[in-house]
């Protein structure tokens, strides 16, 4: 029994002196690693993503309202300009009225006298 403890000893021994190997991550836990680096690129690009569409949305409702703006701008111009052109009109045929009356008057006159 001596010779059996001594060697259960010498193993237990042997046991305590043997260095395990180094930890290694398993091929499936390096494929989870890389599988989950994988899906935070993917919903970081899909935040970014989501980023841009609002701010394209902001920037169309925006060119909307300007254009309409801009619209009805225009058409108060259109509407002012028609306004002044027709009031030109109206003072250059008072004139041109006048100015025949005048001569209507002096050939009035000139065959008076």
């Amino acid at each position: 029994m001596g010779r059996r403890v001594l060697s259960v000893g010498v193993m237990l021994l042997f046991a305590a002196c043997v260095r395990e190997p180094a930890h290694r991550p398993s091929d499936a836990l390096e494929r989870s690693a890389r599988m989950l680096a994988k899906l935070n690129q993917l919903e970081a690009d899909l935040h970014q993503e989501e980023m841009k569409l609002a701010v394209y949305d902001e920037l169309d409702q925006r060119h909307r309202q300007t254009s309409q703006i801009a619209c009805q701008v225009a058409d108060e111009h259109v509407r002012e300009i028609h306004r002044l052109a027709e009031a030109q009109e109206r003072k250059q045929q008072e004139k041109t009225r006048h100015r025949r009356a005048v001569a209507v008057a002096r050939l009035s006159r000139a065959a008076i006298n």
